[in-house]
């Protein structure tokens, strides 16, 4: 039955008018205290009074409450549909404020009941579609944001420049959609400072920096127009965008720019500025930044606590915590995981157990964050019994804290008991993530038990979300390799239908450590003809190849190749390789010469190879020489350092050395650690 509007003059002293007073003055309040049944009450009581049909601001005021509170969102349709409002000014507001609220469902079913209700007069309103467009932008809806995107051109809306903005921000969130956004880019006749804002950070998240900064140079010329500047928000995402790709020369320049336009008054500037430089471990420059700020939020107190806590300044963290509380400045959960991460950065586990205890004292609850972030610190310090207590007091049933704990046993050298793990979170249904398996892997290698990971294999390979991912695929490969089955190795590496560099190095460094120095030599080729560049990784496991294969002349192209061809610098690992390989060939003066013109300094390591090798091919005079480059005794030699020169000396027939040596190593307490093999009892 449809109730008529009808307005009658109300009598100032009447008893509804001030019914109705009662209701305004209830629509002004905060939206938090109502409940859906309150809600209904006043809807009622609105219709009833007639305030519904005759005051157009009650009606806004009304699905205002409703939509600002999540849990009475789903009135919002209901008041829509019972009102017959279609006409009203409310519903595009309804769409934008349910957007807004996070609810990108809500959307949808609201724009589908404003279509519904308005029959055959479509939508015209620009504002709405891009509330829809980010709608799906959140839910990560391809397909659908492309049918509102072909309705907006139905309707001719495209002109609208937030409709575009809406849409260059939708097809940025992936790189295969990436083009449609640069397309519409483009072809803007108007651009406004979100559109380029909006087209930079599209391609900062796609790995394009470059052209990202190329657009911001672009504004800087005004090639937009004169009155587009880049502004505070331009300048977020790039220098978040130079501390994610490590470009820390542009970072430094654009902190030049920033200072000069005034923008360091601007918190969020200066916020990621400070995480700039203390990601960067540039602390000094963080804390000059930090004490610049005119105004410090919790994002700055915290951004520098991480900074300290990253760089395992844990005195300077406690300070500046210790100074928050002082200035009584609230804390957060981000607050306390930086304290728990810079107390297991000194591996101290008395001060892990002082900031747990600082944590319960204070009342905050144990989430699954703090949690995870205890059980890592805990297994650091080796404490996996205190670990073991904060994962059963976390007691959630989420993936993330079992991660946590089978990564904290690994940490602590019990594999299998990470192991055993997996059952358990089977049996409780959980869905294992990448990370979980991850830690498997890890632990299957560590422990060489292959029957365990030809079963994490099996599990990976049966689950669809887990099967593409590249990432556990080069780990399988290099567990397969560490555990002497390359067989497995290559047919998961052959399986692989995309590659990177990471599965062409893990696949060389298997043959490397398993002596198949052609294979790695081979598969290096094949790295190259398919145009995937190596890295520093790749190069040590070829050389590290050659090393073992005896290929001395390949091994030195190889490495003449990394320093020109890739202009990647020489580490000492890859000289260690070269030094190696001359020194295993019995060209002894090669790798004496080769050592001295090093572009690095050579450490013990290096001279340690080459004095075994003199003492292998009977070169005792250059051997003699050259135990003079190691560690004088009185500054405390290592274990092989006395082990080296002793063997040496006693091929050499200098007994008296020999025993002047070993007594060194006693007096030093100089322990060598024993070996221990790493494969199991299966390999094949």
């Amino acid at each position: 039955m449809k109730i008529e509007n009808k307005r009658y003059p109300i009598c100032p002293m009447s008893p509804s008018f001030h019914l109705q007073s009662r209701l305004i003055h209830l629509l002004r309040r905060n939206a938090t205290i109502f409940s859906s049944q309150g809600l209904l009450q006043i809807q009622a009581q609105l219709t009833t009074t007639g305030l519904l049909y005759s005051d157009p601001s009650s009606l806004i005021s009304l699905l205002n409450l409703s939509l600002s509170n999540p849990a009475t969102l789903h009135l919002a349709t209901a008041i829509f549909s019972h009102t017959q409002a279609s006409n009203a000014p409310t519903w595009p507001i309804m769409v934008r404020r349910l957007d807004l609220d996070a609810d990108p469902f809500r959307v949808f079913s609201l724009f589908k009941a404003i279509q519904r209700a308005r029959g055959n007069y479509p939508v015209c309103d620009p504002y709405v579609y891009a509330s829809l467009i980010k709608a799906c932008n959140k839910l990560l809806a391809t397909q659908e944001g492309k049918s509102v995107h072909s309705y907006v051109l139905r309707l001719g809306l495209d002109y609208n420049v937030n409709v575009l903005n809406s849409l260059i921000s939708f097809y940025s969130c992936e790189l295969s959609l990436l083009n449609y956004a640069c397309v519409l880019f483009d072809k803007m006749a108007e651009r406004t400072v979100v559109t380029v804002n909006c087209m930079i950070s599209g391609l900062v998240k796609n790995k394009s920096f470059d052209a990202g900064l190329g657009l911001f140079k672009q504004a800087l010329v005004c090639s937009f127009g004169l009155n587009l500047k880049p502004n505070h928000v331009t300048l977020v995402i790039l220098v978040s965008g130079c501390v994610e790709y490590g470009r820390f020369d542009v970072g430094k320049m654009l902190h030049c720019y920033c200072s000069k336009m005034g923008l360091c008054l601007v918190n969020e500037v200066s916020n990621a500025l400070i995480d700039l430089y203390s990601k960067f471990e540039c602390m000094e420059d963080a804390s000059r930044m930090f004490d610049e700020i005119p105004e410090r939020d919790l994002v700055s107190w915290n951004t520098m606590l991480a900074g300290y806590a990253l760089v395992g300044n844990w005195g300077r963290t406690f300070f500046l915590f210790k100074e928050m509380r002082t200035r009584m400045i609230g804390f957060d959960r981000v607050s306390l995981i930086s304290l728990i991460l810079a107390a297991g950065s000194s591996r101290d586990l008395d001060m892990v157990k002082m900031v747990h205890g600082y944590i319960k004292a204070s009342g905050t609850k144990i989430t699954l964050p703090i949690g995870s972030a205890l059980i890592n610190m805990y297994s650091k310090c080796g404490s996996i019994e205190f670990a073991r207590k904060v994962f059963v007091e976390v007691h959630d049933e989420n993936i993330v804290s079992w991660n946590s704990m089978i990564h904290a046993y690994i940490e602590c050298g019990r594999d299998h008991e990470a192991l055993r793990l997996f059952s358990r979170i089977q049996s409780r249904k959980l869905k294992p993530d990448e990370v979980t398996m991850l830690g498997l892997i890890l632990a299957c290698r560590n422990s060489g038990e292959l029957y365990h990971g030809i079963d994490i294999h099996s599990y990976i390979d049966s689950s669809s979300h887990l099967n593409q991912s590249i990432v556990l695929h080069n780990a399988l490969i290099d567990m397969y390799a560490k555990c002497g089955n390359m067989v497995r190795a290559k047919s998961v590496f052959d399986k692989m239908p995309r590659k990177d560099v990471i599965s062409w190095t893990s696949i060389i460094v298997g043959y490397a450590i398993n002596g198949e120095g052609e294979e790695a030599l081979v598969a290096f080729r094949r790295m190259e003809a398919e145009k995937v560049e190596p890295n520093s990784i790749t190069f040590l496991g070829v050389l590290a190849a050659c090393d073992h294969a005896g290929l001395v002349e390949e091994g030195k192209s190889l490495f003449d190749s990394m320093r020109e061809f890739y202009n990647i610098e020489p580490r000492i690992e890859h000289c260690g390789c070269v030094v190696d390989m001359h020194a295993r060939a019995g060209r002894l003066e090669d790798a004496y010469k080769f050592v001295k013109n090093m572009s690095v300094e050579p450490n013990a390591v290096i001279w340690r190879m080459l004095i075994n090798a003199c003492r292998v091919h009977g070169k005792f005079n250059l051997g003699l020489s050259l135990i003079g480059e190691l560690p004088q005794p009185k500054t405390k030699r290592v274990a092989e350092d006395h082990v080296i020169s002793s063997n040496f000396l006693a091929e050499a027939g200098r007994w008296d050395d020999v025993l002047n040596e070993r007594s060194l190593m006693t007096t030093h307490r100089a322990m060598k650690v024993p070996g221990k093999s790493s494969i199991s009892n299966l390999t094949e």
